[in-house]
């Protein structure tokens, strides 16, 4: 007879609302840190500027096209409640809640067994939480893009969300829902939707018709029978996943609707080579990022060996079928790949189809690389046309995913190892909590000891300065900025320091160009490239040079600057023959001054068509 206390307990541990706490808890600790993350200076100053065209107003990333439409249209809407800070924390629980019960849900969806049967009865207990911290250590470490999904908020963490409804609506075969939340995604951030439709179809395909029974679909065996249910079953998602695409898909494809072809090139090529190829372009990723790749690589060829070599539980209640290999055939990889199928084929369909994702993922990466690899030297525009893409984005997000979910089915002892099984599974859990534990240990202690936000800290702060020389650059950083927030006027046009990507967001006021703030249309892009060789000049060791006052009259002419930020700390760089306008000494701000053109022009300044 059943203890009711050992029951209770146990529902509590199987609890969809427990798991969904812990998953938010473990995303809170890995991305709770200070606003701004390096990337919301950019999503949300143009996002306060679509809602107010008065906020940095001249600003040339500003004015661009608005290639994520959708999320400056809805969480940017929150800068008109709340100040920019107080939006973006708003922005980023709403991101985090939604991100986490998709996750979850998501989890609980593993266990699916077949088309029949629905999801199981008794789950693992804090699936969701378990295989989330798996995930982070594997884009955290792993990630061989740059790539990530828990962190700032911004348009892919919405995207995401999605996608991981859509990827549980699919294991659970309710197509039409699974397109459609695909397709919400796309609205959302289309590069990131595009490729996870193209996966889900791919694994559809291969999971739902051809390798299913006929026998199970109630028709003949014939593959245009198979073929046409296929089709049929997933017609009307593709009809409201399309539809989502466009409204991600047209904005992008609007703002470079009247680029020529040389500067849609040019475009290409500066984005792929200049701004993005760290992301882009798998050459020129750091040596540090193919090491840790290369190990999840490694951990995730273990998992698919060690597959091999294992069988079924008991506990799946599926019959294993013993596999026919052929008795005169001593045959090693073949005896492997069979033993591999059997028990790849004993696996619950969620773990199946996060398979084929994670497999997906990396055959796209490896097309990617290889287009780098014959075309960057020779044709770089061809390359960079293609390459724009993000073709591994998806990677960094689903490999870790995959490995998670064996690493769970090996755990939980859905399959087991053929030889002491039971030490195989501590030694899988021990693998999955320990580097798990040390990751939020890390993150939470970092969150304590940060004392500059990181989109602060990104160019501003030199690395190789003393940690009380960074506080004290920053503490000038804010304090210049607080100044022009309340004392100059709105609609100058600024030249503000290489060496910051903040500027906009503390000020509200428009610059020149930054270096971060790329804009997504070709024309505004190649005349962004233009302003950064104009303005900011390197000699032969890549040294940033000091303004000079021809210089500074030579842009002031050209693009009717009105202001001009200095940073002190350049090399060589001599007060300015400009009226001063800030510090009114140099013990109240030692690091940044602020110079004014009082003849400026702002009718000089570069009109561009941006939007359309």
């Amino acid at each position: 007879m059943a203890n009711p206390k050992t029951e209770s307990v146990r529902a509590i541990a199987q609890s969809i609302w427990l798991d969904l706490v812990g998953v938010f808890c473990v995303f809170l600790v890995y991305a709770g840190y200070s606003v701004p993350s390096v990337n919301e200076p950019h999503y949300w100053t143009k996002a306060a500027h679509f809602w107010d065209p008065s906020f940095g107003k001249g600003d040339l990333f500003l004015e661009s096209g608005d290639a994520h439409w959708l999320f400056f249209a809805t969480f940017g809407y929150l800068t008109q409640w709340f100040e920019i800070s107080q939006a973006v924390w708003t922005g980023r629980f709403l991101v985090w809640i939604a991100l986490a019960s998709s996750w979850t849900f998501l989890a609980r969806s593993l266990w699916v067994i077949d088309r029949n049967s629905g999801p199981l009865h008794q789950y693992m207990p804090m699936t969701g939480t378990v295989w989330g911290i798996i995930w982070l250590c594997g884009m955290h470490w792993g990630h061989w893009a740059g790539e990530w999904v828990i962190g700032g908020c911004e348009s892919k963490g919405v995207a995401y969300a999605f996608i991981f409804l859509g990827l549980a609506m699919a294991i659970r075969r309710r197509w039409t829902y699974a397109w459609a939340f695909l397709g919400f995604a796309s609205a959302f951030h289309v590069v990131t939707g595009i490729w996870v439709i193209l996966c889900v179809a791919c694994v559809s395909f291969f999971l739902d018709f051809a390798g299913t029974d006929p026998r199970q679909l109630g028709i003949s065996n014939p593959w245009t029978m198979r073929f046409r249910h296929w089709i049929g079953t997933n017609r009307n998602g593709w009809l409201l996943c399309f539809f989502g695409v466009m409204i991600g898909a047209l904005p992008a494809l609007l703002i470079d609707w009247n680029a020529t072809t040389s500067v849609a090139t040019e475009s290409a090529v500066k984005q792929a080579y200049l701004r993005l190829g760290h992301h882009l372009v798998p050459t020129r990723f750091s040596p540090e990022r193919w090491r840790w790749f290369g190990a999840e690589l490694l951990i995730a060829l273990f998992f698919l060996v060690a597959i091999a070599f294992s069988k079924p539980s008991k506990k799946s209640g599926q019959i294993a079928v013993e596999a026919e290999v052929p008795k005169y055939l001593p045959n090693l990889f073949w005896s492997m790949a069979m033993d591999w199928q059997l028990a790849f084929r004993s696996l619950p369909r969620g773990i199946q189809f996060i398979f084929g994702c994670g497999l997906f993922a990396f055959a796209i990466a490896m097309m990617g690389l290889t287009i780098d690899l014959v075309f960057s030297t020779q044709r770089p525009e061809i390359a960079a046309k293609i390459l724009r893409f993000y073709w591994f984005r998806w990677n960094d997000v689903a490999m870790p995913m995959m490995i998670g979910a064996v690493a769970i089915a090996f755990g939980s002892g859905w399959i087991v190892h053929q030889t002491k099984p039971k030490r195989m599974r501590w030694l899988v859990w021990l693998a999955i909590l320990c580097p798990g534990y040390l990751l939020l240990y890390v993150r939470l202690d970092g969150a304590f000891r940060e004392t500059i936000p990181a989109g602060d800290k990104a160019h501003l702060i030199v690395k190789t300065d003393t940690l009380e020389d960074q506080q004290k650059h920053y503490r000038d950083w804010v304090a210049v900025c607080g100044w022009i927030r309340e004392n100059t006027d709105k609609d100058g046009l600024w030249l503000t320091p290489r060496r910051q990507q903040s500027f906009k967001w503390h000020t509200g006021r428009a610059e020149l160009a930054c270096w971060k703030d790329a804009p997504q249309n070709a024309v505004a892009l190649v005349e962004w490239g233009s302003r950064l060789a104009n303005a900011y000049q390197f000699n032969e060791q890549k040294i940033l040079q000091p303004w000079t006052e021809q210089k500074l009259l030579d842009l002031r002419n050209q693009y009717g600057i009105r202001y001009v930020l200095l940073d002190r700390r350049v090399l060589r760089q001599s007060p300015l023959l400009l009226p001063m306008l800030y510090p009114a000494d140099d013990d109240s701000n030692s690091t940044f001054a602020v110079f004014e053109f009082q003849d400026a022009n702002p009718a000089r300044a570069t009109i561009l068509p941006t939007k359309p």
